[in-house]
């Protein structure tokens, strides 16, 4: 039966049932023309007649009567398969997510996500993972390793499969650094910034140029980029940071954050004549959990987190 699809059995079924080409139409939303048409390319895809026009009524054949209690049994399921999508009950849902999101980021509040889930969907799990690298990423977006990516950039725009959006955006407005850094007291200027060491937790292998948007934002300006040294740990950029003289920028919460919760760290605005620079957070996902009500319904959770987050640092200040 190459070729053949749902709606086409769906329509053959309610031919049967019914009697009538018009009534089976209507039910799927069809015309009796585009029906007729479906049913003609229909019979091609079996290869053999499974029912003749009897006057006004619709008669299977022998193989017709041999295939239609399987294909009755194929459209129950899938009907059934369908119901089971439009009542998804979060409370019944028993999935291991999983969420890869970069480790420099605040949002989206992945502590808030996890507890939600938790009150929501108590069968379900939540799994978190660290970026690896992009074309690894994107892999494991492909083959179901991971459900969603929060990564700093969008997927390459020649991935049809995969589909993305922005979930925030925050400025670059500190730095955060040791209480005992040796040249650097209570300000920061722009000549002090470019000539100190600098570590930036990423993941993904660009070339120098384009791995931050702030050495970026720097080169437009015609100052030299940033002597940076990248890790792909957050919490080992943090030590780093503590015991030694290397500055790392970031938003304003999340300097504020971290430097209440790692001893060693304070934090500084950047010079004021600094570019204005954010840094972006994009969730992406698979084709194949686009469609599937248990991954939408993660995904609006990641959007809320996110959206909440952003308005409480807005409200703070």
């Amino acid at each position: 039966m190459k070729n053949a699809d749902m709606r086409q059995l769906e329509l053959m079924c309610a031919l049967i049932e019914t009697q009538s080409l018009s009534e089976a139409a209507a039910r799927l939303g069809m015309t009796p023309s585009a029906a007729s048409q479906s049913l003609s390319r229909l019979r091609a895809a079996i290869g053999e007649d499974v029912y003749v026009r009897h006057g006004k009524a619709y008669r299977l054949t022998p193989r017709g009567h041999q295939i239609m209690g399987g294909l009755r049994t194929i459209v129950t399921r899938w009907r059934e398969a369908l119901q089971a999508v439009e009542r998804f009950d979060p409370s019944e849902c028993s999935l291991r997510f999983a969420v890869s999101c970069v480790g420099h980021s605040v949002t989206p509040d992945l502590v808030r996500l996890h507890t939600e889930l938790r009150e929501e969907a108590p069968l379900a799990r939540l799994d978190f993972q660290v970026p690896l690298h992009h074309e690894v990423d994107m892999h494991a977006l492909r083959s179901g390793k991971i459900d969603v990516l929060c990564a700093s950039a969008p997927p390459p725009v020649d991935a049809r499969d995969l589909h993305s959006e922005r979930l925030c955006s925050h400025p670059l407005t500190h730095v955060l650094l040791s209480d005992t850094h040796p040249r650097i007291g209570n300000r920061l200027s722009l000549t002090q910034y470019l000539s100190e060491e600098h570590l930036v937790a990423h993941y993904r292998n660009l070339d120098p140029a384009s791995r931050s948007p702030i050495d970026a934002a720097l080169l437009a300006r015609g100052h030299s980029m940033r002597r940076s040294t990248y890790v792909q740990s957050l919490w080992v950029c943090l030590d780093m940071v503590a015991r030694s003289a290397f500055l790392m920028t970031m938003s304003a919460d999340g300097a504020d954050r971290l430097a209440r919760q790692v001893r060693g760290l304070r934090r500084l605005p950047l010079p004021p004549e600094m570019p204005a620079v954010h840094s972006e957070l994009h969730m992406i996902w698979h084709e194949r959990t686009h469609r599937s009500q248990p991954h939408r319904w993660l995904r609006e959770r990641l959007r809320e987190v996110s959206r909440s987050a952003v308005n409480e640092t807005v409200e703070a200040s």
